[in-house]
């Protein structure tokens, strides 16, 4: 059972405009435990385990939302539009680099094409796996920057919906 504090920390946490407001600070990823050649119930509980995965490494609680992506299967290299549950997370006391590290552990752990970190203002979208971005001019790409966030907006390339309000990078 959650504590008092534990409540009113994730309530204050549930709403674009404090994601807005962490953004403008830096030190945020989101991330996903689902893939979409799993079940409902195993992308369910694969986001169980990345919230404590998440606070076993030391970070706050993520804020819970919904993201679009498009993933590549590895065998077939077919694309699939996927709608998966995500999560906001912020560095809380941990460096930059450390962080960011960290994001990257977890994105590998849990077979995801790439996370998206934004250290500053601007965005940055790494590999987490060998072809995770395509390729560009024969070699796979490692990273691009996704650019400042962009609330009320979304892109056909993926976006992030927290309470019916989406936002994207550019």
């Amino acid at each position: 059972m959650k504590t008092f504090k534990e409540f009113c920390s994730q309530l204050d946490e549930s709403s674009l405009s404090r994601i807005k407001s962490k953004s403008d600070k830096g030190g945020m990823a989101i991330i996903s435990g689902s893939r979409a050649d799993k079940s409902k119930k195993e992308n369910k509980a694969r986001a169980k385990q990345l919230d404590r995965d998440i606070r076993g490494a030391g970070l706050p609680g993520a804020t819970k939302v919904t993201g679009r992506w498009t993933e590549k299967d590895d065998k077939t290299g077919k694309e699939t539009k996927v709608k998966e549950r995500s999560h906001v997370v912020t560095s809380g006391k941990k460096g930059k680099r450390k962080f960011s590290d960290t994001m990257k552990k977890l994105s590998k752990k849990y077979g995801q094409d790439a996370v998206l970190t934004q250290k500053k203002k601007t965005g940055t979208v790494a590999a987490t796996r060998k072809g995770g971005l395509g390729k560009s001019a024969g070699k796979n790409v490692k990273r691009f920057t996704a650019g400042t966030m962009k609330p009320g907006r979304s892109s056909s390339d993926g976006d992030t919906k927290i309470k019916n309000k989406t936002f994207t990078y550019g």
